[in-house]
């Protein structure tokens, strides 16, 4: 798996009473419905410049990337719109490359 993260910090992002890091191992898990609750809820809060920040700084830039490249259905969906959503506030793009532009034009 590429890795585009930045250090581990752990963070609790307070204004949406979400645990950054929680949510961060969440998108990492086995279980795919874990990884889609995980991802439903990241949608929402990814276009906040500050969750963004500290999403990023959890390493779960990584673990979005590798969600966008690998799942399907619902969990795909919800991947690009986080994406799409970090993207809108200027984060993100050191993990925008040709697998992921290839990727996302190949759906």
């Amino acid at each position: 798996m590429r890795r585009c993260a930045q250090p581990t910090l752990l963070h609790f992002h307070a204004m949406e009473n979400v645990n950054v890091a929680e949510l961060v191992e969440r998108l990492g898990s086995d279980e795919d419905a874990v990884r889609k609750m995980a991802v439903f809820k990241l949608q929402g809060n990814i276009g906040d410049p500050s969750f963004a920040d500290l999403f990023i700084a959890e390493g779960g830039l990584t673990r979005l990337r590798y969600l966008t490249l690998h799942a399907s259905g619902n969990t795909l969906a919800y991947s690009l719109t986080s994406f799409a959503r970090l993207l809108e506030v200027d984060k993100g793009w050191e993990c925008v490359d040709e697998e992921l532009v290839e990727r996302v034009s190949s759906l």
